[in-house]
């Protein structure tokens, strides 16, 4: 399929993205409507508002501190921000890591914090993780992602930490030549001898349900390490694994089990009680997932549209971005009609 085509099919596919004021009936409502069962549905609260600074993925320490990844898809010139450090913005590590066309690190969606409060940071340019110490403010380590694991089409972007198995695991959805068909997989690496593994690639369970759309996306592990929750960003399935078959293809391939139902999502998280957290961006909603159904938790502000990242806090509330990622021009048949502010939310996590 020649590039221009596929792109005007993934435009076609990002634009039932709308804010639901701009959504309007279509004759494939029974691919794209969810079944939503909803109660109490509130809006979410903003605690983050710029024009500029457009967050894709975000991470929090334990206490509070608030990082930021920037959509390589936007060509920021910063790459990573810690949002309200004594009053202001700031690029983080710093500049020289994370500003201009000569920074260490090159493209950054992937950002999480380890129970260290250690900054990961997955750099699908540099094909690196820069692992940040935030407490002392200095570099821990990297880690290379060998190209043995890594497709031409790659798209290195969520990814989870498993600090039982000494591990990290990437949703490699791959499409990021907007021309390949899907090979999704999770790139398993050893972050004591950094020796990595391409796993399960292309397993139904990682593929969109979806002509045109894209694969395996979301991924999330629960606070104890033992199950790894995933699905396609293209698809109303949820699957989960347990954290300790990532040892052998073969194991992982046999334990991989449906978990439940969930929207077209670009974000997940689970909670320690269990509850499995999705960003809905079809409706603009943050959503829970259970095995029977899926429910709206809270709307994202009307007029906004793609809710993105997710993060469980300490504080009692799941944190999420919003930053009308399918209104880029790569995704929009070269037509950038995204209208600032972008935002960081939250709401309460279930009790």
């Amino acid at each position: 399929m020649k590039k221009v085509l596929l792109v005007s099919v993934l435009a076609s596919v990002f634009m039932m993205c709308k804010s639901p004021n701009e959504k309007k009936k279509s004759q494939n409502e029974d691919i794209v409507a969810t079944n939503v069962v909803s109660n109490n549905i509130k809006t979410v609260e903003t605690v983050f508002s710029s024009q500029d600074i457009r967050p894709g993925n975000l991470a929090l320490t334990s206490n509070g501190r608030l990082f930021v990844s920037m959509n390589p898809l936007v060509s920021p010139t910063t790459k990573v921000f810690e949002l309200n450090k004594d009053g202001e913005n700031v690029a983080y590590p710093n500049a020289k890591y994370t500003t201009g066309e000569n920074s260490i690190s090159k493209a950054v969606i992937g950002i999480r914090a380890d129970s260290q409060d250690n900054l990961w940071l997955l750099d699908m340019g540099a094909k690196q993780f820069v692992v940040w110490n935030t407490k002392n403010e200095e570099l821990v380590k990297t880690i290379a992602i060998p190209e043995a694991v890594v497709k031409p089409a790659s798209f290195l972007q969520d990814f989870i930490i498993d600090e039982k198995h000494n591990r990290v695991i990437i949703a490699d959805m791959t499409q990021g030549d907007l021309k390949s068909a899907p090979e999704p997989a999770f790139i398993v690496i050893d972050t004591e001898s950094g020796s990595a593994k391409r796993m399960a690639q292309s397993h139904p369970s990682m593929m969109p349900e979806m002509e045109g759309g894209f694969a395996l996306n979301p991924i999330a592990i629960d606070p104890q390490n033992n199950w790894v929750y995933y699905g396609a960003l293209h698809g109303k399935t949820m699957y989960r694994v347990p954290a300790s078959s990532f040892d052998s293809d073969e194991k992982l391939v046999s334990t991989i089990e449906k978990f439940g139902v969930k929207s077209f999502s670009d974000g997940m998280e689970v909670d320690a009680n269990g509850n499995v957290y999705v960003t809905n961006v079809v409706d603009g909603e943050i959503g829970l997932s259970t095995k029977n159904e899926y429910k709206t938790l809270a709307k994202i502000p009307e007029g906004q549209t793609w809710p993105d990242g997710l993060y469980v806090a300490n504080d009692g509330f799941i944190y999420g971005t919003v930053d009308q990622l399918n209104k880029t021009a790569a995704l929009n048949n070269g037509k950038e009609e995204s209208v600032g502010p972008y935002l960081v939310i939250k709401t309460e996590l279930v009790k």
